[in-house]
């Protein structure tokens, strides 16, 4: 209040008025109460309004409504968001004279965004012929703001519009004259305009103006400024026509709007919107439907081109080529027109210079062949498409990338029954969903169908879902006569540009069994370097046959993996095809073999033969290994399976040995009953007794955490026989633990002690102290279950011992949540709420996601028993967002919890009232 020189008084004054704003919000407050309004601290004071009570937040989301609900073409919805949104303003921010007078940014900036609300409003108003219920905020406004040429441009239009003419023509000689006598500047372009159309009664339309170029932008060259005074403004409207049945997209529409009205409030450049994604995805006719829907805010017409950048019967386009259209389209004549493409470039900014025009730049190459055709001046809107991601537009010139994915279900039906009819696809929507399904719903297949359904109306969908299914693995269900709309030529637009080794590459992706894989994996399958690899990868996602989905990681759409298949069938001989699967193959067991050493197996073999040529992926932890396995988890099943249907079941189990730790730690837990029961059934129809013995007890251990227990008891007896015979003690002892703990689940805690005493001399015989500290573990909980407490916490002791001292978290993990579950049921809950956090503490540190689900589970029950209902719904709710993706019973378990204790709560609510 006082700028930078407050008097001596200041602190005393603000107290006071504080005070006095207090009671003025709450009438009837006692002296130095600090009341609910104006609350205090040393930092100063805040008003804790909440954001349904503060009418700028209000203002804004109205203002969002009504730029929805104006791309979804619903003026009138439009129009009343507007009112209601200008309805809240009550004059400037901070409207008092005394701060007025000062320059605080953050009142300029409400009042800017309020201003530029008004124009939007109303533009529409005018359009719609409704200005009367936006002109008193009008008026308002364009007083409060006396220098905003824009406004009183609209206000001059609105009162010409409401009949108000005179008004109108005696408001633009008191601005021109408040501009020349006290500025000493004359009006500007948008205000001469605007006085224009009043003189001719309103009649809309453009108005002949001379083109001076901005000194912001490259004068336009020798010879040619001296015509650029008699160029008249022509209006542009070169967009080809839009879809009448688009549908969706709604969020790519919202970015869009949000874009532009960004730029349109801070007015400091064309905002460029670059839309990049694979071929048939619906680039162009996104652009183009977003063009139709934005037209309006550009009046200055809309300029389009098809820069070929893909079209391999075609050249690409030349910028100077596209320049020369532009220009044309713009009334600048071929004799005025420079032969340099720079100056040409030059030429064209300066005609858009203070010009608000819309431009698509579509099917574009490069940046290269952008960068000459962008304005450089604000007040322009540029849309590109590209297959690829024109990550260097960002960059340079700050453009905004969205790149598009094939759209939701949901849309992909609309789509469907908007072109075909409701009457056809509500008689079978079986077939409407697998004809979707079919087409991976892109929306080129989509049309393409559509097109067919159309052009045979006596069709069944189902007659066409099943010529889909019976092309399944080629692009022949999609072929047509129009080849601009035949999917397998548009595929080979991408693929016809790349080199050599690329293309290579692109075929032999298609052997891949999953849905997308990573560079080191792409390096083994073409027997390529890494360094190649990530080059060829390049290449591939820079023609949009590739998709970089997540950081080294790449996916294709199903049908472009059915174009590459056909192609690998034509190109490649089966012996190739034979190795390259090979590499692919070895690349996924060596992987896993090593991704599964950092989680500290139970049991390790031999590492798997190395192969020429391939390539494993570098993991440098337990946490990196358990995301390398959780993104591939499908395709090593499919490995698996490849390699138990090609006889190599050796190879087979043993990848599966590699995987039961990332299963048993992950809860993918019917996933490791359904692999070892795979490999079982392909070791024993092959006699390999060492590989049944490890399939037995690796399906044991599924049944056991699933709840099967006799089942997982008898396979357990067939792998300690198995092992037996084999002389495996190892192997054995591990049994005789597994023994145990599905005793333990069926409450025979004699019984568990005994196996677990026997595993315990396994591994001390063996020296092997990993295991010794687990058996401990486990003897531990069966005395805990006797009753046993001191005898419970001493092996605990032991075990905790040797995990510490061999370095071991997970062993650490486990040794706290032994004591854990003893003091809990010592009745020492103090001690017991300790342990599991130390517990839960070091199983966030190692990953170990089921193991952390049980403690925080625990924790919560730990918690609730002390009366703690907010902490327990904490951990709770932690383990439920941990299990969320999994089918398993404890998903269940959790949420009764959490809604049991919502049950309680609420009770002790109505009690307590």
């Amino acid at each position: 209040m006082w700028g930078q020189h407050p008097p001596s008084s200041a602190v005393n004054v603000v107290h006071r008025y504080i005070g006095a704003l207090r009671r003025l919000f709450e009438p009837g407050l006692p002296a130095r109460s600090q009341g609910r309004w104006l609350l205090g601290d040393a930092a100063g004071y805040r008003i804790p309004v909440p954001a349904d009570q503060l009418d700028l937040l209000k203002l804004r989301a109205l203002a969002e409504r009504a730029r929805s609900e104006q791309v979804a073409g619903r003026d009138a919805e439009a129009m009343s968001a507007y009112e209601a949104a200008l309805a809240l303003w009550r004059g400037p921010c901070a409207g008092a004279a005394e701060l007025a007078s000062y320059e605080h940014l953050a009142f300029s900036v409400v009042d800017h965004e309020c201003a530029d609300l008004l124009r939007e409003a109303t533009s529409m108003a005018l359009r719609l012929e409704r200005v009367r219920c936006i002109l008193p905020v009008l008026r308002r406004m364009a007083e409060s703001r006396p220098w905003d040429e824009a406004l009183q441009a609209q206000l001059l239009l609105a009162l010409s519009a409401d009949g108000h003419q005179a008004e109108a023509i005696a408001l633009y000689r008191t601005v021109r004259r408040r501009l020349a006598d006290e500025l000493g500047v004359d009006q500007g372009e948008e205000l001469r305009e605007a006085h224009q159309v009043v003189l001719r009664q309103g009649v809309a339309g453009p108005v002949e103006q001379d083109v001076v170029p901005s000194s912001t932008t490259d004068p336009p060259p020798a010879g040619v400024q001296s015509r650029m005074s008699s160029l008249a403004v022509v209006l542009p409207a070169q967009l080809p026509a839009d879809l009448p049945w688009f549908t969706g997209r709604d969020e790519a529409q919202r970015r869009t709007l949000s874009l532009v009205n960004g730029h349109v409030m801070t007015q400091v450049s064309t905002p460029v919107l670059a839309i990049d994604g694979i071929p048939g995805i619906g680039k162009t006719t996104l652009a183009i439907h977003l063009a139709h829907q934005l037209s309006d805010a550009y009046p200055d017409g809309q300029l389009y081109v098809d820069l070929q950048g893909f079209d391999p019967d075609q050249s690409m386009l030349h910028p100077a080529e596209a320049l020369q259209g532009f220009l044309n389209a713009l009334g600048v004549p071929d004799t005025d027109i420079p032969a340099s493409h720079h100056a040409r470039s030059g030429l064209y900014r300066s005609v858009l210079a203070g010009r608000r025009i819309l431009v698509v730049l579509d099917n574009a190459h490069s940046v290269e062949q952008v960068r000459p055709l962008l304005p450089g001046a604000p007040g322009c809107l540029v849309l590109v498409t590209s297959r690829k991601r024109l990550t260097g537009l960002a960059t340079a010139h700050g453009a905004h990338l969205m790149s598009l994915d094939v759209p939701p279900l949901e849309d992909a039906r609309a789509f469907l029954t908007s072109r075909i009819g409701a009457a056809r696809t509500s008689v079978d929507p079986q077939a409407l969903d697998e004809i979707v399904e079919r087409c991976g719903r892109l929306p080129l297949a989509l049309a393409v169908v559509a097109g067919r359904a159309l052009a045979h109306p006596d069709h069944r969908l189902t007659d066409i879902a099943r010529e889909l299914r019976d092309a399944q693995g080629s692009l022949d269900g999609f072929a047509g006569d129009d080849m601009d709309n035949d999917i397998r030529a548009i595929f080979s637009w991408s693929y016809r540009m790349l080199g050599a080794r690329a293309a290579r590459t692109f075929r032999l992706l298609s052997l891949h069994p999953g849905p997308d894989l990573t560079i080191p994996a792409i390096a083994s399958l073409a027997g390529v370097p890494l360094s190649e690899a990530r080059l060829l990868v390049g290449e591939l996602v820079r023609t949009g046959l590739l998709t970089e989905h997540a950081p080294g990681r790449v996916t294709t759409h199903d049908l472009i993996r059915s174009y590459a298949q056909e192609l690998v069938r034509l190109h490649e001989n089966e012996s190739d095809r034979h190795e390259a699967l090979r590499r692919l193959i070895h690349h996924y067991q060596q992987t896993a073999y090593e991704a599964n050493l950092l989680l500290g197996p139970t049991v390790v073999l031999d590492p798997p033969a190395v192969i020429e040529a391939v390539t494993t992926t570098h993991l440098g932890s337990a946490n990196e290994a358990s995301a390398w396995f959780n993104a591939d988890r499908n395709v090593l099943k499919s490995v698996v399976q490849r390699q138990i249907d090609a006889g190599s079941t050796a190879e087979a189990w043993q990848m599966v040995l590699s995987l039961l730790r990332f299963y048993h730690r992950e809860g993918w837990w019917h996933d490791w009953a359904t692999i070892t029961r795979a490999g079982l059934q392909a070791v024993t129809a092959t006699g390999d007794e060492l590989g049944r013995a490890h399939m037995s007890r690796g399906l044991a251990g599924a049944l056991l955490v699933l709840g099967d227990h006799d089942a997982a008891a008898r396979y357990l007896r067939q792998a300690l026989e198995l092992f037996h015979g084999l002389g495996k003690q190892s192997e054995q002892g591990l049994v005789y633990r597994n023994l145990g703990q599905v005793s333990f689940a069926q409450d025979n805690y004699h019984d568990s002690i005994a196996y677990y005493e026997r595993a315990l001399r396994h591994s001390e015989s063996l020296n092997d102290l990993p295991g010794q500290a687990t058996v401990l573990c486990c003897l531990a909980d069966a005395y805990t279950r006797l009753g046993k407490y001191d005898e419970s916490l001493d092996l605990v002791h032991r075990a905790l011992a040797i995990a510490e001292a061999l370095d071991d978290l997970n062993g650490q993990g486990l040794c706290h949540e032994t004591a854990a579950r003893c003091y809990l049921a010592n009745g020492d809950l103090s001690a017991s709420l300790m342990s599991w956090k130390h517990a839960i503490e070091i199983y966030r540190r190692t990953g170990w996601r089921m193991n952390l689900v049980e403690g925080l589970t625990s924790l919560g029950d730990t918690e609730l028993t002390i009366g703690d209902r907010t902490g327990a719904r904490a951990a709770w709710q932690e383990a439920l967002d941990l299990l969320r993706h999994l089918r398993l019973p404890q998903v269940t378990e959790v949420q009764n919890r959490l809604a049991r204790l919502e049950q309680v709560t609420a009770a002790g609510t109505r009690g307590g009232r």
